[in-house]
């Protein structure tokens, strides 16, 4: 499996764009002339404050669209699902032929979405599902990201007490998320092998209330839990500074994903168990090259490499699914390879010899 799961964009090189401002800033740039003009891209992030958009995302996002003759302009919702709507249309005020939007919620933005879609601007549901039949969805396969969490956590504890730890309700990675994890577990968890002690959903992914989540469960269970399938990184942070309170941080499995710097060296020191990694510069250049093809042709299936996705809500869209890469203590080179973090913050407190990539 693992070989099959190599990340995709090993050796991929980030070259960053001059093209424009940040994305709360409403920055603009990129590629000059008429061809600039009859293509700016404009992008609604959700919540530009979270590290990754500035680091990851948007710097290769912004590449692809100044490489593909484009202009980027952009705008934060600052997680407001009301301001969302209204900066979708300034977007378009703005001159944007294609509006790539990373949703607060998913629900929330449908109808600016079809406002955009039926003036004539396309869409692209970033990361995150918007159940409109006429959207682009680009993402990494969320389903799939549930099950490798699940699959690294289920080797070391194939049977106890576990804790789910899901994301925010109103996003729908949320339920994909954990439709792949049951895909592993569920078996387990009909046969009685596994006893899910604790599920919830987490207002916005928030690792404090993660934490809270966590220590809430610990208490009810007399702090009798063998493994916790977290959701996404910052989560598994929070619960295992709740699992550190307790002394249990190292003795009990724990899952993420996303590639955080954090997250990452907590593999390499053991308290946590998996970290799934999506390279978020591959998922930036993907939908800037997406967005480009859409201003040339705004068919979302006619974009290269889409398939047909079935929504939960019954909605076939247009999608790209990028394949995630989990990584353990067996494969942290991987992330170093592809210079998505340095030897010293992954190795940041790992005792000498305990893992490899360290050294």
């Amino acid at each position: 499996m693992r070989g099959r799961l190599v990340g995709l964009a090993a050796g991929f090189t980030l070259v960053v764009s001059a093209c424009g401002g940040g994305g709360g800033g409403g920055g603009a740039g990129g590629g000059g002339g008429t061809t600039a003009a009859a293509c700016t891209v404009g992008v609604s992030w959700n919540n530009y404050q979270e590290e990754r958009w500035a680091k990851w995302d948007e710097p290769a996002m912004k590449d692809a669209i100044s490489k593909g003759g484009g202009k980027y302009v952009s705008n934060d919702a600052k997680s407001s699902a009301e301001t969302q709507a209204s900066n979708v249309d300034n977007l378009i005020s703005q001159g944007a032929k294609v509006v790539v939007i990373l949703a607060q919620d998913g629900t929330a933005i449908k109808p600016a979405v079809a406002k955009s879609i039926q003036n004539g601007v396309p869409v692209i549901a970033y990361d995150r599902l918007i159940e409109d039949p006429k959207a682009l969805y680009i993402t990494f396969d969320n389903v799939l990201v549930g099950k490798l969490e699940a699959q690294a956590v289920f080797k070391a504890k194939p049977e106890g007490n576990y804790a789910i730890i899901k994301g925010n309700k109103a996003d729908a990675n949320a339920d994909f998320l954990r439709s792949g994890m049951d895909q592993v577990i569920g078996d387990a968890v009909k046969s009685g092998k596994i006893k899910i002690v604790g599920e919830t959903y987490t207002d916005n992914w928030d690792p404090s209330k993660a934490q809270t989540n966590m220590e809430q469960i610990l208490t009810a269970n007399s702090n009798k839990v063998d493994a916790v399938l977290s959701e996404n990184d910052g989560m598994a942070g929070g619960v295992i500074a709740a699992l550190t309170a307790q002394g249990l941080a190292g003795k009990v499995p724990v899952s993420g994903q996303d590639g955080d710097k954090a997250a990452l060296n907590r593999v390499a020191l053991g308290t946590q168990t998996v970290d799934v990694w999506k390279d978020a510069r591959l998922l930036g250049k993907t939908a800037g090259d997406a967005a480009v093809q859409l201003c040339k042709n705004s068919d979302p299936s006619k974009v290269s490499g889409t398939a047909s996705f079935k929504t939960p809500g019954g909605n076939s869209l247009s999608s790209i699914l990028l394949t995630p890469n989990p990584i353990t203590k067996d494969n942290l080179k991987d992330v170093l390879d592809a210079g998505w973090i340095t030897k010293a913050d992954l190795c940041q407190g790992v005792a000498a010899g305990k893992v490899t990539a360290c050294g």
